[in-house]
């Protein structure tokens, strides 16, 4: 329980740092939506979408395996290998991910910023957990809401200077580059010896974490399909649409992210007591439950006449999205929490079975197909509710019958 302390202050940190950050980009986010049309911003997403959807299935998450590596077990060799991992990985990507533009001919400059940002990107955010696992989260807090501000900031000025929507590819550019720039600045990045990694070493990997994923796999996966789905079924604007109505939907669990997803995470990789696991997620289920069962009622109640009088009149369609998102907004932070658990203690195979729940989610924009009628964003929101309550019940009900039967 020493660590109990130190994880308050750095929940509180983040946490912190969070809301800063939602409410700067959501403020940015009111100018860009002023300039830009829905289609354009559904291009934007389209192609974060493809590209993104490469790196779901290739990547092993060597991040996770870094923070559930108890100290005594993190020594040279497993150290280097994990970061030669990383490399390796992020190489494979950029090659596949390049591949699939030159297919699908989208080789415009501003595509290959956004390719370079989501390869940057990544090797970035998995090598962050070798700094995260010492729960130092004070300096990545304040470097990282720096640097959502400076990107926020800079896309806002290109946009007002005329620039279009090339601004949002320069932004995610930026937020790539300035963020590993000021992540080395602090020493959060590390650098061990980077060599070949022979096959039996891919298989110890790949047997350590296949579990995690597979998981992260289908729910990263999960989220890119269902923007395809959509692009598929209403073209770019309604992709557009639909992309701004589940970034609002999202702003609780990227607030509430930071503990569920890195301090919590952390802290549970590296607390071997169940009894203790336990307890704190209760608390952390008791704490964040309400505020975010309001934020649901609010986003049910309110989008209506709330989004077509912020974003404008263009955006209207985006507010019955929102609305049918509210289960999304209430039960995917609470799924996290729980799933950061279940992933620290390897019991993966419970989250493959919520996992199915919610991917059965996707049923339900087939029943429109059934009675002959088009899908639209809407019933994809009402399947994302219904995606994550799904997931959310079946994994707390594997987790309760475990107790009792302990």
């Amino acid at each position: 329980m020493a660590r109990t302390p130190r994880v308050a202050i750095s929940g509180l940190i983040l946490v912190a740092s969070a809301i800063a950050q939602a409410v700067i980009a959501f403020g940015a986010n009111l100018i860009m939506v002023r300039h830009l049309d829905p289609a354009q911003f559904g291009r934007f997403a389209v192609i974060q979408a493809s590209a993104a959807l490469v790196l779901s299935v290739l990547s092993i998450r060597t991040n996770t395996l870094i923070i559930r590596t108890l100290e005594a077990e993190m020594n040279v060799p497993r150290r280097d290998l994990l970061f030669s991992v990383i490399g390796w990985e992020t190489i494979v990507a950029f090659l596949l991910i390049t591949a699939l533009m030159v297919s699908s001919g989208n080789t415009q400059w501003t595509d290959w910023c956004l390719v370079l940002a989501l390869v940057i990107g990544h090797w970035t955010n998995q090598n962050r957990a070798f700094f995260e696992r010492g729960l130092r989260f004070g300096g990545l807090a304040i470097v990282e809401t720096m640097v959502q501000i400076s990107g926020h900031g800079l896309a806002v000025v290109l946009v007002l200077a005329g620039i279009g929507a090339d601004s949002l590819y320069v932004r995610e550019l930026f937020f790539a580059l300035a963020g590993l720039a000021a992540l080395i600045g602090i020493g959060a990045i590390s650098f061990y010896r980077f060599h070949w990694v022979g096959w039996s070493q891919w298989r110890a990997v790949l047997r350590d974490g296949r579990g995690v994923w597979l998981d992260a796999m289908l729910e990263n996966s999960f989220s890119r399909l269902t923007l395809l789905l959509v692009n598929a079924g209403t073209g770019l604007s309604g992709a557009g649409l639909f992309f701004q109505a589940q970034r609002l939907a999202l702003v609780p669990q990227q607030v509430l992210q930071p503990i569920s997803g890195r301090v919590v995470a952390v802290w549970f990789g590296q607390t071997e007591c169940r009894g203790q696991r336990r307890l704190m997620r209760r608390r952390l289920l008791l704490v964040t439950a309400p505020p975010l069962a309001l934020a649901a009622i609010l986003a049910w109640a309110l989008a209506d006449p709330v989004v077509p009088w912020i974003f404008g009149a263009p955006w209207a369609p985006a507010a019955p999205i929102l609305v049918a998102m509210a289960g999304m907004v209430l039960f995917l932070p609470l799924f996290e929490t729980l799933r950061s658990e279940v992933v620290a203690s390897k019991r993966v195979r419970w989250l493959l079975v919520a996992r199915l729940a919610q991917y059965g989610g996707l049923l339900i924009p087939l029943w429109p197909l059934i009675m002959g009628q088009a899908v639209d964003a809407t019933h994809m929101g009402i399947a994302l509710s219904v995606a994550y309550a799904g997931a959310f019940i079946v994994l707390t009900a594997l987790m309760l019958r475990s107790e009792v039967n302990a």
